[in-house]
């Protein structure tokens, strides 16, 4: 078990002897043999709700950078190494999308799943 060590800055340190674990992205590139922008795009698009491919399509042809905060959401992801700053940054991104998403995002759900991204970490643990 790994110990934390608090010193008189109030840092925390943890004992080197923990295990590193590769970080979402590196488990996806290496899964999928692929560079880190196909990374982007691939868990981008399994990431999206069925019933709104054809219409991301359309969104992603005319206005791209209607989904930066997706984009910006997985490049966040890829950097996790903990099951719990994954789903951290999920509940973040729902809230977020609640709280300003607009109509096209909250009503017909044109933006990343949780749920689908949740189960892409499960796949490739």
């Amino acid at each position: 078990m790994s110990e934390i060590y608090l010193d008189n800055g109030w840092q925390n340190h943890v004992n080197s002897d923990r295990p590193t674990f590769p970080c979402f992205s590196e488990q996806a590139i290496a899964q999928w043999e692929c560079d880190y922008a196909t990374y982007i795009r691939r868990t981008f698009w399994y990431a999206l709700p069925r019933h709104v491919l054809p219409l991301a399509g359309l969104v992603w042809l005319l206005r791209r950078d209607f989904f930066a905060r997706d984009l910006e959401l997985i490049g966040e992801l890829g950097r996790t190494r903990e099951a719990h700053e994954f789903y951290y940054l999920i509940e973040q991104f729902r809230d977020e999308t609640f709280r300003q998403g607009g109509w096209l995002r909250r009503r017909l759900r044109l933006r990343v799943s949780g749920t689908r991204l949740r189960r892409l970490r499960w796949v490739l643990r």
